[in-house]
């Protein structure tokens, strides 16, 4: 079972493996084409330049076009790639459970008390560490000192979205990690509804002072005005770095 799905895993990525290797020396001959060409220009810049004329530009356009096109064939790798592990894992994993199955009862309850006691404390351990993260201030830019807020605002919405977990009775396997967690639903939930919009709104007024132009700035408070917080969030930060030059 396993050969069968790795061949037709190599199968499925043969041809855009074999079209990412023909643009990647396409992409390099191109490359070399535009040295020789600039090479060979060197001489006539500054007659180009006395009459006015531009130096064309032979590849940039290709170049793009390769790059898009060797992107999409390496998305394509990576989904075969994802299918053919994710099935091989699922194989692995009845194997396993038949396994486990064809032993006595006391064996069983003890592989599964130690398998919760495991998940317990991998979950324990990444909410408590979430919940450390949160208690760091955002990041700032380097030359503006503006916070920068998507990605508070995301780890806002995964903590949130965390919630229902955490509202089983405390026999859970998660208790552990959701004690750690509880105590800052309501502070992330006023964070993510009235702080972070507070925050977007004070550095677009910021930004208006500095100068930068309006179109950025407007579009990230369209997004604030129609409450969408994390669109608001990326576009504020990518004000930021756009009036920094990042």
């Amino acid at each position: 079972m396993e050969q069968a799905v790795l061949e037709a895993a190599r199968e499925a990525s043969r041809a855009p493996n074999e079209l990412a290797a023909e643009v990647m020396a396409l992409a390099a001959e191109l490359q070399v084409f535009a040295a020789s060409f600039e090479e060979a220009m060197a001489p006539h810049r500054e007659f180009l330049a006395t009459h006015g004329a531009m130096l064309p530009d032979m590849t940039s356009g290709a170049l793009r076009s390769l790059s898009a096109m060797l992107g999409y064939a390496q998305r394509r790798v990576a989904r075969s790639d994802a299918t053919a592990t994710s099935l091989l894992g699922g194989i692995a994993l009845r194997r396993e459970a038949l396994r486990v199955l064809e032993m006595d009862e006391g064996t069983r309850e003890a592989i599964a008390r130690s398998r919760i006691r495991k998940a317990s404390e991998t979950f324990g351990e990444r909410a408590r560490a979430r919940a450390e993260a949160l208690s760091a201030a955002p990041p700032v830019s380097e030359r503006l000192g503006l916070p920068l807020l998507a990605e508070r605002c995301g780890e806002l919405t995964a903590l949130l979205q965390m919630r229902p977990l955490c509202e089983a009775a405390s026999s859970s396997w998660r208790e552990a990690g959701c004690a750690a967690l509880r105590e800052r639903f309501e502070a992330a939930e006023a964070e993510l509804r009235t702080g972070l919009p507070r925050k977007i709104a004070a550095g677009l007024e910021k930004l208006r002072e500095k100068g930068m132009a309006a179109v950025a700035l407007d579009k990230a408070q369209a997004r604030l005005d129609a409450g969408d917080v994390k669109g608001a969030a990326i576009a504020y930060d990518a004000a930021v770095r756009g009036a920094e030059g990042t």
